[in-house]
């Protein structure tokens, strides 16, 4: 387990330097002061030198003041990491249920944050706990999930220590090339970062692997060095763990001497270390020592350790002990009465915990067991129940591994659409109804916010078009009004000019006076009539906007509609007849909904006019191209000119950008068969130059010119008044090169 109290409070390190730079913005925004911050970490500091020191008692003492005093302070920070040293604790003394409860606690606090490291420490402590209960495909999910959102970018401990239980995982499901390979890429990174402990854990791990291989020299070293390095660190736990393997090593190559030698040390670390775990592998070595010597006394080490399994409840260990028992009552005693006892005691403990790798073992050795015993019915029997829990096994390991890749594609689906949730206060609430239901893991509840948090913010935002369009029509209807008015009068005044002119043709003076007035009207009349004339046009350029958006939402939302209608029409036709197509036409109507449910979102997002920056738009197209790339595990570099972020666009020019970007990283990631994407944005000359590239298979460009998707990308480099290259050759990679005056 890494010391997480340790290398979290390293981690805060950049974040209390912020803390004593503006201490008065600290006050003003957060209940809890720098000295609060600090006095947690220095006890969390503190707990992780208890575990390094084996003291456990005191290390959760330390670690449960600091849980207190943050709650008490409403730090949420420091409660999340409180929790996260106290699954370790209760994790190395085998307290599962505890280690749950607090790992738990941690990954809420995390979601509630979105601490990236919060959540990712947490699914790898709960992917360990699994590991341990033999959950081998949910703990190995976890670890993938943990790896994904934070350590694989991250490199450091955090990382290796991942790496090194994926590798152990590996080994207990017997893949120990697989094994191998991940914890040398640990060792790597252990030795990159300098974390001797971590070294000293995969060395052990390494030892195990290489002997499973049969390579006896290589195990043995390995152990060896694993020592070296836990007797510098002066870890108990560690030490008693690794003399204890070593003990074993040398059992199984029948150095009776050496194994007695080097689990002296063992036992003396385990007592030191107060973990009974540990003892209880003590236990099972001396077991196994006095069993080979043909001493009496081995079945008694047996059942001290099954009493430390029955106390910590570790029910897999307990189950494997009788299991050992029942073959040493076999073979050694030739009792057959306790040895099918102890079969039955095991089988009972298996199924409670529906420990189906277990269950496969246990069977075989009873099949054996039978064999033995010439009952070839029972043998037979139990031989039959082997073969068909190593086939379920591999069958459910399979639809599992597919299950996995979906659940992560819409868990992280899913996690993109949160963060683009907007600050209102309703949205905030469902928004976290939302992640309790994840976290409750009620799908259908968590569905059901999302729709409600995008048909909110939709219908904010085609509210306030609604709005706004009244509004203009209101103005439109009283300038015209006012208009006309106004030409009344015009002519009501030029009659009475009229007249007056008539009747006093010789009163010049009121004639200029009432000509001057006239001209005045005019002007006025003309002034009215050029405002509304841009009114007109201002009118105009909004209804090409709502054209715009109308063609969008035929293009983009129409015909998708079309097509769903079609399938829904389809699927209830074949509903009874065929349910195979059923279930594919299903499909593609989740799927299309999804994608009309992004297109409307990318439209929302365009006409919003708080998004005119190029600041946010940069932030729209690192969350659409990691969505887009991540899933297909394509590599990314992204690259952006700093100066260009306070650039603004237009709505039309926004939309027109985005959809070029968005079918330039599309293509690459259907077609390209790419590793890698380059995405390169800058300003240059007066010009914004945004370039996509990949290293995939590439195409003749020549060959595909009335391609629907390149044609409307250069219409709308067209629009945006600048230019469109694609530059590919096949097995040479794609560029698209766009060029826009920038303003």
């Amino acid at each position: 387990m890494i010391s997480t109290a340790k290398k979290l409070y390293c981690y805060w390190g950049s974040f209390i330097i912020a803390l004593l730079l503006f201490p008065i913005v600290l006050a003003a925004q957060s209940p809890y002061s720098y000295r609060d911050s600090m006095k947690v970490f220095s006890l969390l500091e503190k707990a992780d030198q208890q575990i390094t020191g084996s003291q456990l008692n005191e290390a959760r003492q330390s670690a449960n003041e600091a849980l207190e005093f943050s709650r008490q302070k409403k730090f949420l920070r420091g409660e999340a990491n409180a929790h996260t040293t106290l699954a370790d604790i209760y994790y190395r003394q085998s307290e599962s249920v505890k280690m749950g409860y607090h790992d738990s606690a941690s990954l809420k606090i995390g979601l509630l944050l979105k601490d990236s490291l919060l959540i990712a420490l947490s699914y790898y402590q709960l992917g360990q706990m699994l590991l341990d209960d033999n959950k081998i495909t949910e703990a190995q999910q976890l670890f993938n999930k943990a790896l994904q959102l934070k350590f694989e970018k991250d490199q450091s401990s955090y990382t290796a220590v991942v790496y090194n239980d994926m590798g152990f995982s590996y080994g207990v499901r017997g893949e120990h090339e697989k094994q191998i390979e991940w914890l040398l890429k640990a060792m790597r990174l252990y030795d990159k970062i300098d974390d001797p402990a971590g070294m000293s854990q995969t060395l052990s791990n390494l030892s195990t692997a290489y002997w499973v291989l049969g390579k006896r020299k290589e195990a043995i070293d390995y152990a060896k060095r694993a020592i070296v390095i836990r007797e510098k660190l002066g870890d108990a736990d560690a030490l008693s763990l690794s003399y204890n393997n070593l003990s074993q090593l040398y059992l199984l190559s029948d150095s009776l001497e050496a194994a007695i030698r080097y689990l002296q040390p063992a036992i003396k670390y385990a007592e030191a270390s107060g973990l009974k775990s540990r003892l209880a592998q003590t236990y099972i070595s001396m077991g196994l020592i006095m069993n080979r010597q043909g001493k009496p006394g081995g079945i008694e080490y047996e059942k001290k350790a099954i009493e430390i399994y029955k106390e910590t409840g570790n029910n897999h260990m307990l189950a494997t002990r009788y299991v050992a028992l029942a073959i040493y009552y076999f073979n050694n005693v030739k009792d057959s009465t306790e040895a099918a006892l102890y079969f039955q005691k095991s089988y009972d403990i298996a199924r409670a915990i529906n420990d189906k790798p277990l269950l496969r073992d246990i069977y075989l050795y009873k099949a054996i067991f039978y064999k033995e015993q010439k009952d070839f019915y029972n043998a037979y029997e139990n031989i039959k129940m082997h073969f068909r829990y190593r086939d379920t096994i591999t069958s459910e390991e399979t639809q599992t591994k597919i299950a996995e890749l979906q659940t992560q594609y819409d868990t992280e689906k899913k996690d993109f659409e949160i963060t683009r949730l907007s600050a209102d206060q309703q949205i905030k609430q469902l928004e976290l109804e939302k992640q309790q239901a994840v976290i409750a893991g009620n799908k259908e509840e968590a569905k059901r916010k999302q729709n409600e948090i995008d048909l909110l913010i939709q219908g904010r935002e085609l509210q306030q078009l609604k709005i706004q369009k009244q509004e203009e029509e209101l103005e439109k209807q009283a300038l015209l009004s006012k208009t006309r008015d106004q030409q009344l009068k015009l002519a009501q005044q030029e009659t009475q000019l009229n007249e007056k002119q008539l009747e006093n043709q010789k009163q010049l003076r009121n004639g200029i006076i009432y000509g001057t007035l006239l001209l005045l009207i005019l002007a006025a009349v003309s002034f009215n009539r050029f405002q509304l004339k841009k009114k007109w046009e201002q009118q105009k350029a909004l209804q090409g906007i709502r054209n715009d958006i109308a063609r969008d939402l035929h293009d983009e939302i129409g015909s998708t509609l079309t097509s769903i209608n079609i399938l829904s029409t389809v699927s209830q036709k074949n509903i009874e007849k065929n349910k195979e197509k059923t279930a594919v036409s299903l499909q593609q109507i989740t799927e299309q909904s999804q994608q009309m449910q992004q297109a409307m979102s990318d439209i929302v997002w365009a006409i919003r006019p708080d998004n005119d920056k190029m600041e946010n738009m940069v932030i729209r197209m690192r969350e659409f191209v990691s969505h887009t790339l991540e899933s297909k595990e394509i590599g990314l570099a992204f690259d952006v000119d700093k100066n260009i972020l306070p650039q603004t666009l237009s709505m039309e020019q926004r939309r027109d950008f985005f959809l070029i970007f968005k079918e330039a990283v599309n293509n690459a990631a259907k077609y390209s068969q790419a590793k890698k994407v380059i995405i390169d944005l800058k300003r240059q000359n007066g010009y914004m130059q945004l370039s996509v590239s990949d290293d995939g298979q590439g195409f003749e460009t020549n060959r595909i010119t009335s391609s629907n998707g390149l044609k409307n990308m250069k219409e709308r480099a067209s629009s945006l008044g600048g230019t469109l290259k694609v530059l590919s050759e096949p097995g040479c990679g794609t560029t698209i090169q766009l060029n826009f005056p920038a303003t």
